[in-house]
């Protein structure tokens, strides 16, 4: 009992570093499917080496269970070693990698070299633990064969616990250095007491009796004629079991998270399904209850399981849809929801994958467990038959991914797996089993899964590329599917080796449609609502810096952005677009996106933009990053300090850095994890604001001019200004309404916290969360120039909005609204008032809020206090009032606060029902705004003894900023 703990825990400790190993590597070659099945078939080809070079070799060792022991105290001290082997494999990738960026090929094999050296130690090492484990038990239970089964199980539902712990808790707490320090003690420890265990052996208890194993029956063989030496059809078996359980891990993983959505989590828990069902399998293999059962028959009746209930997913994937959507219907938006949500998602996928991959991986214990009676060498009989098994693996991984999916399918490649099953089934029944059951079963079967196929299809792509994980329905609407069919045309629908592509034309209004692009099925990409934020995309940086010549950009979409910038005098273009089915719908948008992945002018590389920044030789004057939301796995990794350091590494002097990011589905923490990232490599930067979801960062490490005296110069371009004309922004002056806070602000909203790294990529296990829960992040609302700090804003810029009209007002904010949702309901107010003389409501409740946009002689509602108001709160609000409505008389208004605040100290026993902090904070930024700064830091010190408040703190770094700049001059 004892052994099986350790090798439970040895299971565990394996998938810990599968998962934390794969990272480092992603992070160093990329996150391509390439380099990732590379990554993948080196770990599994590092497992079959080591369990044949193990396996020859461990019956002759008279102590298998202390080498079992060296073998994970060899594994812990590799886990010690490996971030410094890592860096030395990220030196040389970049070094040979920089000639051969050109070769793809060449470049493919760089990174399988890079791999293998730095895999092939440690999963050598973990493929040889259980072929010593058996040749172990060979030695020391009358009953090995069943118990290699068992500790084949034990192992592997280890390695669903690993599979949980990294993917939900250790990477995130501790980050990725010290789990896998963590990881490496634990096999320190495994190591350790398996070696005192062999010590002891010689004293301790025969094993059979502590596993608890019955004497042997000379029963348990009788009632069959099989022999138990069938070493031909054995490896054949296992291989086609492995494949053929890798594939449908693949494929049935990718259906599932087009229904769960695609974040870290749900990945997660489609891994650790499928080891359970693997692990669970086996144990019913390896318990004594079935050892009558005859293994040629029952691996027949287990392909044919296997095979049925693929089938049988492929027929009702629509009622597992509307279950799930059932289900899911009016779930709390909490985080007790969230864990119910996930509890879910584990549910559906135990069912759906578990249960098959349970009923295919019992065939590998099955056969392990009946074809070693007989030899004397079970160690080399389980190294043989799981080095076939696992090499199998790695040829479905590859088969799956890289032929059956871009050329079947999801549905095709499940229907074909199925088939191969079904014919499996088929041969070995002829040998053992009554002609007309092994061939009327299979026949029967095969007609049913072929028939399946040739209905449906349209069906099942309208159904898994609807985003269903993002419908949040209190009440399900059981005609919401059919309407979906009705109303939408599906242009496209490509089921790629990484990513599942649909365009799809849907219906906005009776004169309006939309193209929609969706990954997945989250949309990406549209040509109607997302028009604002991908024209900006492109052309803010261009106006920041329009005499820039090559720009660089991360993420093709529907390709508008890219194609935005072909309207300015660049040379060159390049863009970092892994996922081909992307690239294949590029011409469904050739409408927007002006033909870009055709033109001359660009550059497409089918590779991730880490690496091409990495090892390209080009500097750029812009880089642009427009990736999905970083709920989706993978992603984070380009919201990292690490990455924009490569980022800044090949802009060039005065270059602009410009990032995509959202907040919808995101809350404040996430939003300031992201601001304190980005700033903490670009210290200057500016916020715009694209609609009612998205914002624009951009960013450089040298400050630049932002006036619309250089932005005319991208307007005096015809196609730029006809882009800009269309998202309501006709002339430079406009485009500054989109601008939430300039570089004399932008700085000081990070409070320079939490940062993501890819040490810590912690915005891949928050994100999630924030998603299911739906929260919209308002931070921003705040330190927006337009609204709370338009005092803030320069004086140009004040001017020129405050000039703006009732049309001014309905032509920007016409369509696309804006992130604050103060904005936006004063832009509505005037858009109804349309150029009549009435007033204008600027309060929000009962607090007076300050609009950049307000005319100085704009007539407005102004009695809105509260009835019960205090003395002093009736004075500061109009204090407040007045600062709105005659600036000029500013002095007074500030007076009157400092006077009521200096009058009413902090007092804990006082109560108030005004918010000293927000009036110290008022009357503080109208004297900066005036210049004077000494009164500005004098009013923030009063406003700290109340409370150390967002804003005072913000407040106090722009201070601090020019009490700096003054020193330094």
């Amino acid at each position: 009992m004892r052994v099986l703990l350790l090798f439970f825990c040895s299971g565990a400790a394996a998938l810990i570093y599968e998962v934390v190993w794969s990272n480092y590597l992603k992070l160093t070659m990329g996150s391509t499917v390439q380099a990732q099945t590379v990554v993948l078939a080196v770990f599994m080809g590092g497992l079959a080496l080591g369990n044949r070079l193990f396996g020859k070799r461990a019956d002759a060792l008279t102590e298998p269970l202390k080498w079992y022991g060296g073998v994970e105290i060899a594994i812990g001290i590799y886990a010690f070693l490996f971030t410094g082997l890592h860096g030395l494999a990220d030196a040389i990738f970049v070094r040979l990698g920089r000639p051969l960026l050109e070769h793809p090929t060449a470049l493919l094999l760089l990174k399988t070299g890079l791999s293998v050296a730095l895999l092939a130690p440690p999963t050598i090492l973990m493929g040889g633990t259980l072929p010593l484990i058996a040749a172990w038990l060979q030695k020391t239970s009358p009953d090995a064969r069943r118990f290699s089964a068992r500790f084949y199980s034990v192992n592997s539902l280890g390695a669903v616990v690993g599979s949980c712990l990294a993917g939900f808790f250790l990477v995130s707490w501790i980050g990725l250095a010290a789990t896998l320090q963590l990881t490496g003690i634990i096999n320190l420890l495994v190591g350790g007491l398996a070696i005192v265990m062999a010590r002891q052996s010689a004293d301790m208890e025969p094993p059979s009796t502590a596993l608890g194993a019955p004497s042997p029956d000379p029963a348990d063989n009788e009632g069959t004629d099989e022999s138990p030496a069938r070493p031909g059809l054995a490896i054949a078996l296992v291989a086609l079991t492995g494949g053929v359980s890798m594939g449908l891990e693949i494929l049935a993983s990718r259906s599932l998270i087009l229904i769960f959505g695609g974040s870290l989590q749900a990945f997660s828990i489609v891994l650790m399904s499928f080891i359970l069902g693997i692990g669970i399998g086996a144990s019913v293999i390896a318990s004594p209850r079935v050892a009558r059962w005859p293994r040629e028959a029952t691996t027949f009746t287990l392909l044919l399981l296997g095979a049925a209930l693929m089938g049988l997913f492929i027929l009702t994937i629509e009622q597992w849809v509307e279950a799930y959507r059932w289900i899911q219907s009016g779930l709390a938006a909490t985080r007790v929801g969230y864990l119910y949500h996930l509890a879910l998602n584990a549910a559906v996928s135990l069912i759906v994958l578990g249960l098959p991959a349970g009923i295919l991986g019992a065939v590998l214990p099955l056969w392990i467990r009946e074809n070693s009676g007989a030899s004397s060498k079970l160690g080399e009989t389980v190294g043989r038959l799981l080095t076939w098994n696992t090499l199998g693996a790695v040829f479905g991984v590859l088969l799956t991914g890289f032929v059956l999916m871009p050329n079947l399918g999801l549905r095709g490649s499940l229907a074909l797996l199925a088939l191969v099953l079904v014919i499996a089934a088929a041969v070995i029944g002829r040998a053992r089993l009554p002609r007309p059951l092994a061939l009327a079963a299979p026949l029967a079967l095969a007609a049913g899964i072929f028939s399946v196929t040739q209905v449906g299809g349209e069906s099942w792509k309208l159904i898994v590329s609807s985003g269903v994980f993002r419908f949040r329905e209190n009440e399900v609407d059981p005609q919401r599917m059919q309407q979906r069919r009705d109303h939408v045309e599906l242009l496209f629908y490509e089921d790629g080796t990484d990513a599942t592509v649909s365009v799809e034309r849907g219906e906005i209004s009776a004169k309006i449609h939309s193209t929609v692009l969706r990954i997945n099925g989250k949309p990406d990409a549209s040509s109607h609502g997302d028009m604002s934020t991908q024209y900006l995309l492109g052309h803010l940086p261009m106006m920041a810096r329009p005499q820039s010549k090559d720009v660089f950009v991360l993420g093709f979409g529907s390709g508008v952005t890219a194609g935005a910038l072909l309207g300015h005098p660049v040379k060159h273009i390049d863009i970092a677009e892994n996922c081909k089915p992307v690239l294949h719908a590029a011409p469904l948008f050739a409408e927007w996106n002006r033909g870009v992945h055709t033109n001359k002018l660009v550059r497409i590389w089918p590779e991730d933009a880490r690496a091409i920044l990495k090892l390209g030789d080009r500097d750029y004057d812009v880089i642009i990053s427009e990736p999905s939301n970083p709920w989706t796995i993978g992603v984070g990794s380009v919201f990292s300090r690490d990455f924009y350091e490569i980022a800044a590494n090949r802009l060039k002097p005065g270059g602009i850095m410009t990032q995509w990011f959202h907040v919808y589905e995101m809350h404040d923490g996430i939003l300031d994890l992201v601001l304190n990232t980005f700033n903490s490599v670009f210290p200057n930067m500016e916020i715009w604001d694209t609609n009612n979801g998205d914002i624009i960062i951009l960013g450089s490490k040298e400050p630049w001019a932002s006036t619309p005296e250089v932005f005319a110069k991208a307007y005096d371009r015809p196609r730029v200004k006809h882009d800009l004309e269309s998202i309501g922004l006709p002339t430079p002056r406009s485009a500054f309404a989109r601008q939430l806070a300039s570089q004399r602000t932008a700085f000081a909203i990070p409070e320079g916290g939490a940062i993501q790294s890819d040490e810590f990529p912690s915005l891949e296990y928050a994100a999630p969360q924030a998603f299911f829960l739906g929260e919209r992040a308002t931070l921003l609302h705040l330190f927006d120039e337009r609204t709370w700090q338009s005092r803030l804003a320069s004086p140009a810029k004040r001017r020129d909005l405050s000039l703006f009209t009732d049309a001014d007002m309905k032509i920007v904010f016409g369509e696309y609204l804006s992130v604050n949702t103060e904005i936006a309901r004063y832009a509505g107010l005037r858009k109804l008032r349309d150029g009549k003389d009435s007033p204008i409501d600027f309060f929000n409740g009962d607090q007076p809020v300050p609009i950049i946009f307000r005319n100085q002689d704009e007539k407005s509602r102004l009695d809105r206090r509260p009835p019960d108001a205090s003395e002093n709160f009736r004075l500061l609000l109009d204090a407040e009032v007045s600062l709105i409505l005659t600036p000029s008389d500013w002095k007074s208004s500030v007076d009157r606060i400092e006077s009521i605040l200096r009058a009413n100290p902090p007092d804990a026993n006082r109560t108030r029902d005004w918010n000293p902090a927000h009036y110290a904070a008022v009357a503080s930024r109208v004297c900066m705004s005036e210049g004077d700064w000494a009164r500005a830091q004098s009013l923030l010190k009063m406003g700290f003894a109340f409370e150390n408040a967002r804003e005072l703190r913000y407040l106090q770094r722009i201070v601090n900023s020019v009490a700096s700049a003054q020193q330094g001059n």
